[in-house]
């Protein structure tokens, strides 16, 4: 029996480090001893998750003991198979080797008495579906270890005409672990007054060299780059990993002159997320698609769509990455929203989404706990569709007037982030492990 234990524990092993870039694997676990053991090890390793698997049956104390000693770490539970069938007869040794489902079943007593709510998987090492779900969680769970202890910056304080966006900070600390940094129009104004103009002057010829620009005069487009830059310097300075800002606030147009819809370049290139009208909420969620997806994604909202070619248009003001345009359908136009009420005409870009599978993502705290929300699609890329606007033409795969009406009777906020990819499962994962409720917004 102890040849089979051996091998068994060596196979599971190897075959979880094909899913996950590590493993941290101190042995089967037979004692409340070896449990704390194996607790400190875990702790002082840093591990991301903890994935039980119940070899054969054991006593509820080593179980009990790991559980007391890894509290916070998100868990994956593994109802393991050795083999993958059920021989046709089996010797008393062969039942102790196929009894970890008797350990599975036992063992969920402890976890619903410490309100442990892992997440479960099922299968035997060397299983390609299996392999694919753990990649996934690994992917998951180093997300929601980033995410613990991150910041999100606020400027401009919260938007007043759109109440959904409004957010509590000790409520999104307490959930998601990320804190809210206030930061006002004040002082965002005084970040880009300090920016200097050695600064400002590269950032504009770089641009001007890089893309058409159009209906933007020379003053425009430097005091976009100055307000942008601006940002660099406050995610800097206050360690932020996400930025919403409050773009319609007056206080902002007036002190900074116009609002920053640029790209920041060092931001974006360390992975920061931007989202506009102070909503935080849909913010971290970008900050979350981007995670998964290993790119930049778009801010957008869902402006209008065609029920007849089953498109939705996409799109919003902000601080957009130009990797996410079409090849040759980015250009550099004046605000269209504030260019006859702000001191110049403003700067912001104009581009169609690139062609490809995306995922939108929506996170928004129902009051109750947080929820994510996603539906797939198509981008179609081609041509720009609309002017003057970074926007997305999606065709869903499902039809588009029944979905807008599942979204309005589950209720969220209006913006998404556009991702690029098919990206479902691991955000539903990453929701499981971080206390989240996923919906899959499908008929």
């Amino acid at each position: 029996m102890g040849a089979h234990l051996r091998n068994d524990h060596a196979r599971i092993v190897d075959f979880l480090k094909q899913c996950f870039d590590e493993v941290v694997a101190p042995g089967v676990i037979t004692t409340a001893e070896e449990a704390g053991r194996a607790g400190a090890v875990f702790k002082e390793r840093n591990v991301a998750a903890l994935v039980i698997v119940h070899v054969f049956w054991s006593e509820d104390q080593p179980l009990i003991a790991l559980l007391d000693g890894c509290r916070e770490l998100p868990m994956i539970l593994w109802n393991y198979h050795p083999t993958g069938h059920m021989p046709t007869h089996l010797t008393a040794d062969d039942l102790f080797r196929f009894s970890g489902t008797v350990g599975l079943l036992q063992g969920s007593v402890p976890l619903q008495r410490r309100n442990a709510k892992p997440c479960l998987v099922a299968g035997t090492p060397g299983n390609p579906v299996l392999r694919e779900e753990l990649r996934q969680y690994w992917l998951a769970a180093g997300i929601a270890q980033a995410m613990r202890g991150g910041v999100v910056g606020r400027i401009g304080g919260p938007c007043p005409c759109m109440t959904g966006t409004h957010v509590d900070g000790k409520v999104l600390q307490s959930r998601l672990g990320i804190r809210l940094h206030d930061i006002s129009s004040a002082e965002y104004a005084a970040a880009c007054a300090a920016v200097g103009r050695d600064r400002q002057d590269a950032m504009h010829d770089q641009l001007v060299l890089r893309h058409p620009v159009q209906g933007v005069s020379e003053k425009a487009l430097k005091l976009a780059c100055r307000n942008t830059l601006a940002l660099d310097d406050l995610v800097a300075r206050h360690g932020l990993h996400a930025v919403a800002i409050q773009d319609l606030d007056e206080d902002l147009h007036r002190l900074a002159g116009i609002r920053p819809c640029l790209c920041s370049p060092l931001s974006t290139e360390s992975g920061v997320a931007f989202g506009m009208e102070a909503d935080v909420d849909s913010t971290v969620g970008m900050l979350v698609a981007m995670r998964a997806s290993g790119g930049p994604c778009m801010f957008g909202e869902l402006f209008t769509y065609d029920p007849h070619e089953n498109l939705v248009l996409m799109g919003h003001a902000g601080v957009h990455d130009p990797r996410l345009a079409a090849a040759g359908s980015l250009r550099i136009v004046p605000d269209a929203e504030y260019r006859n009420s702000d001191t110049c005409e403003g700067t912001w870009q104009e581009f169609i989404l690139a062609a490809g599978p995306v995922t939108c993502v929506s996170l928004y705290d129902t009051g109750a706990g947080y929820r994510m929300t996603v539906f797939e699609g198509e981008s179609v890329g081609g041509p720009i569709r609309l002017d003057g606007f970074a926007h997305a033409l999606v065709r869903l795969d499902q039809p588009v007037a029944p979905l807008i009406s599942r979204l309005v009777e589950r209720g969220m906020m209006q913006h998404f982030a556009v991702a690029r990819g098919h990206l479902t499962g691991v955000l539903a994962k990453w929701c499981r492990l971080s206390g989240v409720e996923f919906w899959e917004a499908r008929g």
